[in-house]
């Protein structure tokens, strides 16, 4: 499993949710100057779709880069299967042990 990358579909969303936003200040911005619906509405829109490409391109560049990034100090070891609660547990308890967590 190690470290953990950023899902296409979060990319994505993340992407549209900003650029919708965006878009209705960019067409209001743009109705302010035309005062014409249609040519803003346009506007906006255009916008919207190249920047939510441009934006999902740019998330995935840097999903790759690891500058500014830390890395967990567990995120070499490979697992075979996802961990359950009581795998958990008993790893929780372990660390505990060992001194690497305190106490809850």
């Amino acid at each position: 499993m190690g470290g953990h990358k950023e899902a296409h579909l979060r990319s994505i969303m993340k992407a549209v949710s900003y650029r919708l936003g965006a878009a209705v200040v960019t067409g209001s911005i743009a109705f302010l100057f035309t005062r014409r619906i249609s040519i803003s509405v346009g506007i906006a829109s255009l916008e919207a779709v190249g920047k939510i490409i441009l934006y999902y391109l740019h998330e995935r560049f840097w999903s790759f880069v690891r500058f500014g990034q830390s890395k967990h100090p567990l995120s070499s070891l490979r697992l075979d299967k996802a961990l359950d609660a009581k795998d958990i547990e008993i790893i929780k308890n372990k660390l505990k042990e060992l001194g690497y967590i305190s106490e809850d």
